[in-house]
């Protein structure tokens, strides 16, 4: 007779929401940027990429997404540098998520896809297309490899970033 509820709100959990199909990616986009245990918190939460003010509450995250959903789409951040927000997010394929990476710490050259190649002594162009490794060639220079890679993004109408967008 003292009950105000089904339960559902101990911890903090509005009614049903934890078995949304939005929670397990909004647990995870928070877990990322808050939980110095994560094996992502480099890549998020230490580069200062946080949840904005309006998705700290489950219920204003879930509305949203299942309003914009798409289907077979997954979370991306538009700008990878900037914060998990409304204006920051869209739905997109696997392939869109993989040309939207930000450059790897391994990179030398400042390029995406351009990499010193020891053996020739050479620059290499690379470019990653329906997930197969294609070789662009060997290059003297930087810019040689950049405009060789950029060219064949252009050329083929690739949706891939060309250097001068990273």
């Amino acid at each position: 007779g003292n009950t105000k509820s089904c339960g559902c709100q101990k911890g903090g959990n509005t009614h049903g929401l934890p078995h949304n199909q939005f929670y397990q990616t909004w647990s995870d986009m928070k877990y990322r940027c808050y939980n110095t245990m994560s094996k992502d918190y480099k890549h998020y939460g230490a580069r200062g990429i946080t949840v904005c003010e309006e998705w700290q509450d489950l219920a204003n995250f879930v509305s949203w997404a299942e309003e914009t959903y798409i289907e077979g789409m997954t979370m991306d951040r538009i700008n990878n540098d900037g914060n998990y927000e409304p204006t920051n997010i869209r739905w997109a394929d696997k392939t869109t998520q993989a040309i939207n990476q930000r450059i790897q710490k391994n990179n030398t050259s400042g390029f995406v896809g351009i990499n010193w190649y020891k053996i020739t002594n050479k620059w290499v162009a690379k470019i990653k297309v329906n997930k197969v490794d294609i070789n662009l060639g060997y290059f003297n220079s930087i810019e040689e490899a950049v405009l060789a890679r950029d060219n064949y993004i252009i050329e083929n109408k690739l949706p891939n970033k060309l250097s001068t967008e990273y």
